[in-house]
């Protein structure tokens, strides 16, 4: 369908400066009925979703349009070549007033992960992740203490569990006494036949231990340079999404990673 003679006449437009995800996501629950769409770029993203599944999406290219289509009539349509909005309806383009989730947050203003051949490939391997698997990153600021940058975004996230392949014994050993020292549960898991080869999986649980505590815990990956083998689970209210963090922050080249599945879909939500 080329996006130039889509015909929207007959449609409400407003002119705007700026929009985002999540002015867009408040447009669609506010002029779009329960139904199903047909929701599209104009190029490779066609979804069938419901509402509710509308509310959901998450990862979306902006720079593209965006047409919603009711029984294949057009019912909206974002244009950000000329930063046009076309609907049935009035809309308000001011914020929401609720608190916004960080996730959605970075989520819509992170980008497509430009390494899928390294850094993704080699985490699909160490964690047993889908070869499918989405990832989306953002960059991380230049800061002179990363453990305790580390620890605010684990807080504000709210990670609720901690995960770390490595092949370390030592780091294995301390990171089982940090977790009987906090208390928390944790479970370990090894795969290789020889003791010199085998690769230690370490999970724990994070979401209520104080911030004392996940300070102990990032010193301790970054006392083992283990950074890039971290992985921290955050639970969104479409399921649970992976953060892996890499590069150097104290140079100025950190980066985050989302880890999701299920590519231009809605993750259902958990029973």
């Amino acid at each position: 369908m080329n996006f130039d003679e889509v015909n929207v006449q007959q449609l409400h437009a407003q002119t705007f400066q700026t929009i985002d995800l999540f002015q867009l996501k408040t447009i669609w629950s506010d002029c779009l009925p329960d139904a199903s769409y047909r929701v599209t770029d104009f190029s490779e993203l066609n979804l069938h979703v419901t509402k509710p599944q509308l509310l959901q999406l998450r990862w979306i290219d902006l720079t593209l349009p965006i047409g919603i289509y009711s029984n294949e009539t057009l019912v909206f349509l974002y244009n950000p070549y000329v930063r046009t909005l076309h609907t049935k309806v009035e809309v308000s383009l001011e914020q929401p007033s609720q608190d916004l989730s960080i996730v959605d947050f970075l989520f819509a203003q992170s980008q497509t992960f430009h390494d899928p051949d390294s850094y993704s490939v080699k985490m699909e391997d160490a964690y047993g992740l889908l070869p499918n698997s989405q990832w989306r990153e953002f960059g991380l600021p230049k800061v002179k203490e990363p453990v305790a940058f580390m620890a605010d975004i684990s807080i504000i996230l709210g990670v609720t569990s901690f995960q770390v392949a490595t092949c370390k014994s030592k780091c294995l050993i301390d990171l089982e006494s940090w977790a009987k020292r906090t208390g928390i549960h944790y479970t370990v898991e090894s795969s290789g036949k020889w003791l010199g080869s085998k690769t230690y999986t370490v999970t724990c649980d994070v979401l209520k231990q104080s911030e004392q505590a996940i300070l102990q815990l990032l010193s301790l990956l970054d006392h083992y340079e283990e950074w890039e083998g971290a992985r921290f689970f955050i639970a969104t209210e479409t399921g649970i999404v992976s953060l892996f963090v890499g590069g150097d922050l104290t140079e100025g080249y950190g980066f985050g990673v989302f880890q999701y599945e299920q590519p231009g879909k809605a993750i259902p939500n958990e029973s």
